[in-house]
């Protein structure tokens, strides 16, 4: 049956065997995850070039700059050269002499039929540039190309280009199967990253490297479930093309001003969190439009250089007892607190004082026991801890997973399996994974599609997975325009070892009137109480020397 293929089989199109190094590491994900390259389709076009004079004529002089620059200056990692012919060694290749109509590629039947007779899943493009008519019939699956842009807003071009000069929070990248509709074919898959308006050039190779696995995942998908989802693209955007010379000279002096306010923003401008709570239910808390009527108290904080954040809350037979994260801009790392109803939530104890920094102690009870569970990705573990309630302090249990640095585990138990939901610091706002176990203490296996999902705007954890009107909701952190900017709510439609889907459920935004109304990145409930927290931005001396001490080490 098809659900049971392990490899599908592809071919590849290409102008040469050397390539720009993200569509090197492309193919080689593939390859790698057992996917056969059977076919290369080469690009045999040795057209002579036109006269000296014909290309003076012809020759775009309001865009000179942009290609001057483009050729000459912008040298993004992403596309430095690479060569194919390791991975294509003894790999059946056609050479193919295309007709040009306008823009468009068009193959000749004899080339079509040849690409045919190999029986391919698909075709990824990297060449010929607008590829239409029949040879995008010649695969199964038909012919995927990447666009690193959302379709919806922007089709064209230069990747992530207008979006970094529009200042536009986000921008998506696409994988579609090619229709004959410029930037306009059938979505198979979609992802968000939040836009580095500082630098394009490390925006290019955000969306360039992070967009290498989409045609991994999708034959990942293809091969669990026999379907290949598509949704038709539906957009009218504007087709936009690259920039002319006075939209260059603005893209040279906003990059300087960017990237100025962006180390003067870092250095001056620190972020503030507090905890704050609530006698009220989940449900009503999500659905209060005024939340002024709630009656939210917050913290009291000892000190003006520290912060708290990362709120659980858990009911016990003795106490409720609020974990949280007690940030000191004066060390620059974490330590874990709680605070006890019995006290009115008026004190608050240090559970830890590890060398390393400790944050977003997600707590729960199992067989009897209360767990924590915190975060600690520079030792590059998730550790399991039991919670004494007499000594108010944590014992090391077992360590549950380790090899990467792990941020903001959040276990979920889900037919009588445990789920831990997290990411990785190098992805930490946009790299959703998932990995499950039989038992609590592991071990524990990679889901199949990791990353389940790349999306600033909804993978990071920001709490426990609760119950919600018959509902699974996972509530996620919205990092579009800034860390914490708010919470997005996800239902959770289906969860197994090979599958993962959600839907947008809802959104909690910041707690406005209040003096932390700049952010909120994590939520929770229990005991009739739900707790958050809340984010402003301030300047701290001991901030300023930390972000110092960073730009320095870096």
């Amino acid at each position: 049956m098809e659900n049971r293929r392990k490899s599908l089989r592809f071919g590849l199109m290409i102008n040469s065997l050397t390539v720009e190094h993200w569509q090197y590491e492309t193919i080689k994900l593939l390859m790698d995850n057992g996917m056969k390259l059977s076919l290369i389709i080469q690009n045999n076009d040795n057209a002579p070039a036109p006269s000296f004079l014909n290309k003076i004529k012809d020759y775009p002089f309001r865009r000179i700059l942009f290609r001057l620059w483009n050729r000459f200056i912008f040298k993004p990692r992403s596309k430095y050269p690479a060569d194919l012919t390791d991975l294509t060694a003894d790999i059946h290749t056609i050479f193919c002499k295309p007709k040009i109509k306008g823009i468009s590629t068009y193959f000749e039947e004899i080339d079509i039929q040849e690409i045919r007779n190999q029986n391919l899943d698909f075709i990824l493009r990297f060449g010929f540039d607008i590829v239409r008519g029949e040879v995008l019939n010649t695969a199964k699956y038909g012919v995927w190309s990447f666009h690193h842009d959302d379709e919806r807003i922007i089709r064209g071009g230069p990747p992530g280009f207008w979006e970094f000069m529009r200042k536009m929070p986000s921008n998506g990248v696409i994988l579609q199967r090619l229709t004959d509709s410029l930037d306009k074919g059938i979505i198979l898959k979609r992802i968000q990253f939040k836009t580095i308006l500082h630098s394009y050039k490390a925006h290019l190779d955000q969306l360039y490297f992070g967009g290498e696995i989409l045609p991994l995942q999708v034959c990942k998908e293809l091969i669990n479930t026999g379907v290949l989802k598509e949704a038709p693209s539906e957009s009218e955007a504007p087709i936009v093309y690259p920039p002319t010379n006075f939209k260059m000279i603005q893209y040279y002096t906003r990059s300087f001003w960017r990237r100025v306010a962006f180390h003067l923003n870092d250095l001056f401008r620190q972020e503030d969190w507090n905890v704050g709570y609530c006698e009220t239910s989940m449900e009503n808390f999500i659905n209060n439009t005024d939340k002024d009527s709630l009656n939210i108290q917050w913290f009291k904080k000892p000190r003006k250089n520290c912060y708290f954040a990362d709120p659980f809350i858990i009911k016990t037979k003795k106490d409720t007892y609020i974990f949280f994260e007690w940030y000191s801009y004066l060390r620059g790392k974490a330590d874990l607190a709680v605070a006890l109803k019995s006290e009115g939530f008026k004190k608050y104890h240090k559970l830890t004082n590890f060398k390393e920094h400790r944050s977003y102690p997600y707590v729960f009870e199992y067989e009897d026991n209360i767990y924590c569970l915190p975060e600690a990705n520079a030792t590059k573990q998730v550790t399991l801890y039991r919670f004494d309630e007499d000594k108010l302090s944590l014992e090391k249990d077992s360590v549950l997973l380790e090899g990467f640095p792990i941020v903001d585990a959040t276990l979920h138990h889900h037919d009588g399996k445990w789920f831990m939901f997290l990411v990785n610091q190098k992805n930490s706002h946009t790299h959703l994974e998932i990995y499950y176990s039989e038992n609590l203490r592991g071990p524990y296996q990679a889901h199949d599609l990791n990353p389940v999902m790349i999306d600033c705007s909804k993978a990071r954890p920001a709490g426990k997975i609760f119950s919600f009107e018959g509902k699974t909701i996972r509530p996620s952190q919205n990092c579009t325009e800034h860390y914490g900017q708010s919470i997005t709510l996800e239902e959770i439609d289906l969860l197994t070892e090979k599958q993962f889907r959600t839907k947008e459920f809802g959104r909690i935004l910041p707690i406005e009137n209040c003096d932390y109304d700049e952010g909120i990145h994590t939520i929770n409930s229990d005991d009739g109480i739900v707790v958050f927290d809340g984010k402003r931005f301030v300047f701290t001396f001991f901030g300023l020397k930390q972000q110092l001490k960073q730009k320095i080490y870096k």
